[in-house]
């Protein structure tokens, strides 16, 4: 099932818990961002992809890697703070999955991956990969552990992971305007699929036709849906 589009209510439950988990001055800075992003913003998302093909697992100092299960629910909702424990454990399904990465008993990053669709809020659609492949979103590193390298070690082990279940490639986007993030993706071995540029007219959404090396394949890639 595909990873929907959060209601109202559970995105107001989500933000409050997030409150909580990680402090009122980066709630309220993001909340800042999103107002003006609303109002007038212009940006692109840069979709990312490579294959499975001879990937082993890496490792790390200090840093424990693991695919995420029920029992995470609670040290997902004390430790990233984008879910509440009953919504991490109803988000997971055959194919969506939750990737994290530990040092001791904290969790320092997490990122979902699906092999249905995901709600992409940037776009206002759903991403749905290729069949055969899967698609890696809402990657969130804690503050104290970011320039690290944690999210490129978790992006080489997600697609290590992803091999072992015959996967054939992986995909990953991020926002023009965030180069720590682009760093990380093309240093796990990405390379750039497809751009789509977007902006924001006082609420509207506007959105280009996609360019890059493999464009032709963004209008499946990106739907409104609904999905199934």
């Amino acid at each position: 099932m595909p990873d929907k589009r959060p209601t109202f209510l559970a995105s107001l439950s989500k933000s409050a818990h997030r409150l909580g988990a990680r402090g009122p001055g980066e709630v309220l800075g993001l909340a800042r961002a999103r107002i003006v992003e609303a109002i007038r913003s212009d940006d692109v998302l840069r979709f990312f992809t490579r294959d499975t093909v001879d990937t082993t697992f890496p490792t790390s100092d200090g840093l424990t890697f693991k695919r995420a299960t029920p029992e995470d629910a609670d040290r997902f909702a004390r430790d990233i703070g984008t879910d509440t424990a009953s919504t991490f454990r109803a988000r997971l399904s055959d194919r969506t999955r939750c990737y994290l990465v530990f040092e001791g008993d904290t969790i320092l990053h997490s990122s979902w991956v699906t092999k249905a669709a995901a709600w992409t809020r940037e776009l206002r659609a759903y991403v749905q990969p290729p069949l055969g492949d899967a698609y890696i979103y809402e990657s969130f590193t804690r503050a104290q552990a970011r320039g690290r390298g944690i999210y490129p070690f978790a992006l080489r082990s997600i697609v290590a992971d992803l091999a072992g279940d015959d996967t054939k490639h992986a995909w990953v986007a991020a926002e023009a305007d965030n180069p720590a993030s682009i760093k990380a993706i093309t240093k796990a071995g990405f390379e750039e699929a497809f751009t789509i540029a977007y902006r924001r007219r006082f609420g509207r959404l506007i959105i280009d036709r996609a360019t890059g090396p493999m464009a032709s394949m963004a209008a499946r890639f990106v739907t409104k849906g609904p999905v199934v």
